[in-house]
């Protein structure tokens, strides 16, 4: 039996959650989704886990019919990823968002450093993934 630390099981919940963008999405939404990837962890430093969670719920929303936005794609990845590692409470966006409204202070604390952590494990697998594209011409 092997044991596995929290940033093991983050990592581990990440990087399929990864493989299965880039394999179902588009190339112009999949460049969306690594974009997104790589600035909530820092909107999380900025803002707070509340309103960086609303930000994306509310960009996310998409009419009845219309295919699924990255940023609400990116909040079930999350999601998927905090459930990994003892979260069992989240298991959609609905349930995420309601979490950080309602829990109290210590418990937000905590969901918040591990929404981080989770954050950043995609973040790493999205660089690994898609790495820029940056201009290389100068």
């Amino acid at each position: 039996m092997s044991v596995h630390t929290r940033s093991q099981k983050l990592a581990q919940a990440a990087f399929p959650r990864i493989q299965a963008c880039d394999a179902e999405m588009g190339k112009d939404e999949f460049k969306e989704y690594v974009t997104i990837t790589k600035k909530f962890p820092s909107l999380i430093h900025t803002c707070g886990l509340a309103q960086a969670v609303a930000f994306y719920e509310a960009k996310g929303k998409t009419k009845p019919g219309k295919p699924e936005k990255p940023h609400l794609r990116y909040l079930k990845d999350l999601a998927a990823v905090l459930t990994a590692v003892g979260h069992q409470q989240i298991g959609s966006v609905d349930q995420l968002a309601d979490k950080v409204r309602r829990e109290p202070l210590s418990g937000y604390l905590r969901l918040s450093r591990d929404a981080i952590n989770a954050a950043s494990w995609l973040k790493r697998y999205v660089e690994a993934v898609a790495p820029d594209e940056e201009d290389t011409t100068s």
